[in-house]
């Protein structure tokens, strides 16, 4: 069906397609199973909403998800920074010596807006890249997505092989980008929304390891096919903190930094996936009483 769907808004303008794709997902997303979970991490991240405005955001989540499935095939025709452009560019006085000299970097984001457009952002700068996503388990749905994310110039990198991969990329010179807002079991406990959640340290460990700067890149949606992508300063390193002390102290502050972002535009953050512990959500279904 995808296959179908991305072939049909070939033919269309990236507008138009933004248009289809929001209008199908916001139908399809409240019917499917996961639109369950979806109000269950909203409930926690905003405790204060009514049922009916976490259901409002809820739709507003499947409606950016449409989007960003229907800009997939029109990646290879956005604009980065210049007259007209589909990505607009904000750098940080600190930032900029690192991207314009192609230093070695670990730059984090989350999945706001659309998220293939930090890596988009980053290697159209001339910044050599490398990636780490997650397969798909469908095979054919996987083929489809890489092929679309043939285009952003960058190294893509699967996650299950990744750590050593990566620390030979920034070896050679390489940057290395991540998402890094959903779950990961194997992580530290660090707050995100007030609740202690399961964070990867991944990005921490390695800008510690190799001593590059990590820098976090927010990107926001601000029309169909327009965003803004913000290069924020580089985290600071406690140079009289233990390793483990900086691990979690740089793991917290992108969790309150990726927060911060979401609660500018929660119905951009893609969020259908379990993020805090289980019995967070029990609690959370017993205050309200839904």
């Amino acid at each position: 069906m995808l296959h179908l769907f991305w072939k049909l808004i070939t033919r269309m303008s990236a507008h138009r397609a933004c248009s289809l794709g929001r209008a199908l997902s916001g139908w399809l997303g409240p019917k499917s199973h996961r639109h369950a979970q979806l109000k269950k991490n909203l409930r926690l991240a905003f405790p204060a909403h009514s049922a009916a405005e976490i259901e409002l955001l809820a739709q507003g989540v499947w409606k950016n998800l449409g989007a960003v499935m229907a800009e997939a095939p029109h990646l290879s025709s956005m604009t980065v920074g210049g007259a007209n452009p589909s990505v607009h560019v904000s750098i940080d006085a600190a930032t900029r010596p690192i991207l314009d000299q192609r230093q070695p970097a670990v730059y984090v984001s989350a999945h706001l807006a659309n998220w293939e457009i930090a890596a988009l952002t980053i290697a159209r700068l001339g910044v050599p890249l490398s990636v780490v996503y997650g397969a798909q388990r469908n095979p054919a749905l996987e083929a489809l997505i890489q092929d679309c994310r043939g285009v952003l110039g960058c190294r893509l990198v699967e996650k299950s092989s990744a750590m050593r991969r990566l620390v030979g990329d920034i070896g050679e010179g390489r940057s290395v980008g991540l998402l890094v807002d959903q779950r990961v079991d194997s992580g530290v406990l660090a707050p995100f929304f007030g609740i202690l959640a399961r964070t990867t340290t991944s990005p921490a460990r390695l800008a510690l390891k190799l001593g590059c700067p990590l820098v976090p890149v927010q990107v926001e949606r601000l029309g169909d096919a327009c965003f803004r992508t913000v290069f924020h300063p580089p985290l600071p390193v406690n140079l009289k903190a233990s390793d483990a002390e900086n691990i979690l102290q740089l793991t917290t502050q992108i969790n309150g930094l990726f927060e911060t972002w979401i609660r500018l535009r929660p119905e951009q953050w893609l969020c259908l996936k379990r993020r805090w512990p289980v019995p967070e959500y029990a609690a959370s279904t017993n205050n309200t009483g839904a």
